[in-house]
């Protein structure tokens, strides 16, 4: 259960985020969600897994329903794919109550987490460098203007 200091961080997280970023969050959750369920299961919560990969089910939806399918191409549809194959181990997972599982899965998205993330950091950066710098004005106006853009 999330704190209300952590629900206005994460509020406040999700309002700054670019669409990569908002993904990042989304990955985060559910690393987070399938991290708690394999912690249930060492546990011996059945109730507890059912939660989190209930939650973890919800956000895999989110992403995948956050798809560009008309514009996105190939790239929607491998992505789609993937989260179809995520779905499928944490089922499995489920069943079996397997951690191994848990934990394979969660690499997989750590890895895909790490290519957005360099993707969000390659969009700010060329956004700061396309941004003219007005020579007339304070430095102190210059990064006001960087961190409000």
């Amino acid at each position: 259960m999330q704190t209300e200091t952590e629900k206005t961080y994460l509020r406040a997280r999700v309002q700054n985020a670019s669409s990569a970023g908002l993904v990042i969050i989304l990955l985060d959750m559910l690393i987070a969600d399938l991290e708690r369920a394999k912690a249930a299961m060492a546990e011996g919560s059945v109730e507890k897994r059912a939660a989190e990969l209930k939650h973890a089910f919800v956000v895999l939806q989110q992403l995948d329903d956050s798809l560009d399918r008309e514009n996105g191409g190939e790239a929607a549809q491998t992505f789609s794919s993937f989260y179809s194959a995520i779905r499928a181990k944490v089922l499995e997972a489920h069943i079996k109550i397997s951690p191994e599982i848990l934990s394979h899965q969660i690499e997989l998205l750590f890895q895909i987490r790490q290519a957005w993330q360099q993707a969000d950091r390659a969009a700010i950066e060329s956004v700061t460098v396309a941004m003219p710098v007005d020579r007339t004005s304070s430095a102190e106006e210059n990064r006001h203007a960087h961190w409000t853009a």
